[in-house]
């Protein structure tokens, strides 16, 4: 069995990963972990522009580094976990890696945001449940007090 996590770094993360470890471990399942890298943003001409390509490459090498992280401390627990990062929007790439790797389950975090926010931009993780062949596993997201 193949499941596929997709993380984004947000404070979400840790509960999605740890999902997908007991969900790993109970199957005895190999785990892709995979995060969606946006393209770079345009932030500007001239001077700044080699800074700007230096942040960026910067931020991509830290997602790397934290994907195989990630990767590393699944497999340090037993689990056959390897990690990936590739380009693009998104769940549209959510849905063609799970393709491409012949999930048997995406597993994904929900940021627990509101109707109105959701109805306004819309949602990965909707997205995502409502375009995939596949099963859909949706982590809420904590609930705050307040």
């Amino acid at each position: 069995m193949k499941l596929l996590v997709a993380t984004d770094f947000s404070p979400q993360t840790k509960k999605v990963l740890k999902v997908a470890r007991e969900m790993a471990a109970a199957l005895r399942a190999e785990l892709w972990i995979l995060h969606v890298a946006a393209p770079p943003a345009f932030k500007s001409y001239g001077a700044g522009e080699r800074q700007d390509r230096e942040e960026t490459a910067a931020e991509l090498r830290e997602e790397h580094r934290l994907i195989q992280e990630a990767a590393d401390s699944m497999r340090d627990a037993g689990i056959q976990a390897k990690g990936l990062m590739v380009p693009g929007s998104p769940a549209k790439a959510i849905l063609e890696e799970a393709d491409r790797l012949d999930a048997d389950l995406i597993i994904l975090g929900s940021h627990g945001f509101g109707a109105v926010f959701k109805m306004l931009l819309g949602s990965i993780s909707s997205a995502v449940l409502k375009k995939s062949r596949r099963p859909v596993l949706i982590v809420p997201a904590d609930q705050k007090n307040g």
